[in-house]
C-alpha cells in the first residue's frame, strides 16, 4: 500500500487531481446506479472514493473528493432532490455527519500512510547500518589475517608457523565469503545455488563429485549465512586433508526437516577420517573444527561427528 501511495504522491499535481476526480465520479456513478437500494445510506459509495483519494494523492485530494461528494449527495440524494435546499434539521445533520466522518477518514488514512513511511525510512536506515556493520566485520577479519601473517615472521617453530599460516588463510577466506554472503540478493534463488556456486569454486581444480540434497526449509538470512560458512569450512578441510589421490573424491551436503520440525544439516566426505599423522595437519583440523563448532552454535545447535568411513558432520537446529 505504501509503495503505491508513494509513487502516486511523487507524480505531477495535475495527475493526482485527475485521479481524485475520477474516484469521485466512480463513487457518484455507483450511487446513481444503485438508486433506491441505498436510499437510507445516500453517502455509502463516496467513502471508498474519499479514502482512496487520500491514499493515492494526499489529504488535499481527499478533501476535494469529500467536498464534491457532499455537494453531489446534497443535490441528488438529499430531500428535496435536484436542489441545494435544506428543508429540515435531519437533512442538515446528515450532511454535517457525512462531512465529519469523511474528514476523519482522511485524517486516519493520512496518519497511517505517514506511519508506514516512517517505518520504511527506519527500515532503510537499519538496513544501511547493518550493511555497514557487516562491512566493518569483514574489514576487521582481513586486518586480523594480516596481523597473523605479520606475527608468523617472528615465529621460528615450523609447526607454529604453519598453524598461523592456516589461521590467516582461513580468516581471509571467511572475510571474502562474508562480504559475498551479506548481500540479500545472493539468496534470491535459494540456498542450494549459493552452496553449489561456492563449493564449485572451491573444488574447481579437483575431480570431486559434489552431491547436494537441500530440501525446502524456513531459514533466516543469518542461518543461511552460517550454513554456507560451516559447509565451506568443512569443504576447506576436505580440500587440505581428503581430496588427494587414493583418499577421497565425494563431498555430500544434506539439509532436511526432521519429524519434530527441527532442521538437520549433514556434511560428509569419503576420505580417511579425522586422524592424519602430521602434527600440523592435526592442528589445522582442530582449528577448522573449532570454527565449525562456533558456526553450529550460531545456528542454535551442536556439531556432532558421525561414525563410518570418511568424515560425517551433523547439526540439528530449530527452524525460523
Amino acid at each position: 500500500m505504501s509503495h503505491v501511495s508513494g509513487i502516486a504522491r511523487k507524480g505531477p499535481w495535475a495527475k493526482r487531481w485527475a485521479i481524485a476526480a475520477a474516484l469521485f465520479l466512480a463513487g457518484l456513478l455507483a450511487r446513481l446506479a444503485l438508486g433506491d437500494l441505498l436510499a437510507s445510506t445516500p453517502f455509502l459509495t463516496f467513502f471508498p472514493a474519499i479514502a482512496a483519494s487520500a491514499l493515492f494523492g494526499g489529504w488535499r485530494e481527499g478533501m476535494l473528493v469529500l467536498l464534491l461528494s457532499a455537494m453531489a449527495a446534497w443535490y441528488f440524494f438529499l430531500p428535496p432532490p435536484g436542489s441545494f435546499l435544506i428543508e429540515d434539521a435531519a437533512t442538515l445533520v446528515s450532511l454535517l455527519s457525512f462531512l465529519a466522518v469523511g474528514a476523519f477518514v482522511i485524517l486516519l488514512v493520512s496518519a497511517l500512510v505517514d506511519v508506514i513511511r516512517r517505518l520504511e525510512t527506519a527500515g532503510r536506515a537499519q538496513e544501511a547500518l547493518f550493511r555497514e556493520l557487516q562491512h566493518r566485520v569483514a574489514n576487521n577479519m582481513q586486518f586480523v589475517a594480516s596481523m597473523l601473517r605479520l606475527a608468523r615472521r617472528d615465529v621460528a617453530d615450523a609447526g607454529a608457523s604453519e598453524v598461523l599460516d592456516q589461521a590467516a588463510a582461513r580468516i581471509a577466506s571467511m572475510a571474502r565469503l562474508h562480504r559475498r554472503l551479506q548481500d540479500p540478493a545472493t539468496y534470491a534463488r535459494g540456498l542450494e545455488p549459493v552452496l553449489r556456486d561456492v563449493l564449485t569454486d572451491l573444488f574447481h581444480t579437483m575431480p570431486v563429485e559434489l552431491r547436494l540434497d537441500i530440501r525446502p526449509a524456513p531459514l533466516s538470512l543469518h542461518q543461511m549465512t552460517a550454513i554456507v560458512l560451516l559447509v565451506t569450512e568443512a569443504a576447506t578441510n576436505a580440500v587440505k586433508h581428503v581430496f588427494r589421490p587414493e583418499l577421497g573424491r565425494r563431498f555430500e551436503v544434506e539439509l532436511g526437516v526432521r519429524p519434530d520440525g527441527r532442521l538437520r544439516l549433514a556434511v560428509r566426505d569419503d576420505g580417511p577420517g579425522l586422524d592424519p599423522a602430521p602434527a600440523a595437519a592435526r592442528a589445522g583440523q582442530r582449528l577448522g573444527m573449532h570454527i565449525m563448532q562456533a558456526l553450529a552454535g550460531q545456528l542454535g545447535g551442536a556439531l556432532r561427528i558421525g561414525g563410518g568411513p570418511g568424515t560425517a558432520l551433523e547439526v540439528e537446529f530449530a527452524a525460523v
